[in-house]
């Protein structure tokens, strides 16, 4: 649940440091850390033989040129496919930076048969407690929630009604939300945090749009700038006024 204990603002890098580097890489991964995001942002969906992978669309068209569909391939197709445009196993990525980085794994397209895989992976490595797993599914949330009580879920909204109703809903079994930048304004935030529930924006990357997040008392910017937006966190926080030692 939202705690006012952790870091003043959460800096998540969208697919790695995506604006400046290939998405969903090596070198967008150790980009945006050495920029000192927090957490980085990872898009999972499974291949045909179940493997878990890393990649936003369902095709491979955008990343590799193949317009092949992620779930038709087998594991043994995409390690055919050059090492560049190759997309990461969740494993791999795990294993890498589970212990440098909080995680924020979004399921693509999730399905019972693979969904909760997503948390063992997590487990074997150590990082399900500095993960949350996001979606605009909720049924697959719930799902996950259900079965892993301690896992943090966040819902994905594009407009989310900033209802005490609603938000108190949500808080029986989310620990957060993620709702697109413009569409989440101060009412929103309050009655949130009210509720319990942690609030990330995305996908906001201009000054201006990072500055109203942060005016808002968001909890999460999610980014493809993660260097700006930890430059704009850490100026907003060094401007704050500091406690006076008793």
């Amino acid at each position: 649940m939202w705690s006012t204990t952790g870091p003043a603002v959460e800096v998540i890098a969208h697919r790695g440091a995506s604006a400046d580097a290939p998405e969903h890489t090596l070198e967008a991964y150790d980009l945006a850390l050495s920029c000192g995001a927090d957490t980085l942002e990872l898009d999972v969906r499974p291949t045909g033989d179940g493997e878990l992978v890393i990649v936003h669309d369902r095709t491979l068209w955008r990343t590799a040129g193949d317009a092949r569909r992620v779930a038709r391939c087998t594991r043994a197709d995409l390690d055919r496919l050059d090492p560049r445009v190759r997309p990461l196993t969740l494993d791999a990525v795990v294993a890498r930076y589970g212990d440098q980085a909080n995680l924020l794994v979004e399921l693509k397209d999730p399905d019972p048969a693979w969904e909760h895989g997503v948390i063992d992976v997590l487990r074997r490595h150590g990082a399900a407690e500095r993960a949350t797993v996001q979606s605009f599914d909720q049924d697959a949330l719930r799902r996950m929630k259900a079965a892993s009580p301690d896992v943090r879920v966040a819902p994905l909204f594009r407009h989310l009604p900033a209802t005490s109703r609603r938000l108190r809903g949500l808080a029986r079994w989310a620990d957060g939300i993620g709702v697109w930048h413009r569409a989440i304004d101060g009412l929103l935030v309050v009655r949130a945090h009210d509720a319990g529930l942690a609030v990330r924006g995305w996908t906001a990357n201009a000054s201006g749009e990072v500055d109203r997040l942060l005016r808002l008392g968001v909890d999460g910017v999610i980014t493809d700038v993660p260097g700006q937006v930890r430059a704009t966190v850490d100026q907003v926080a060094a401007a704050q006024p500091q406690p006076v030692a008793a």
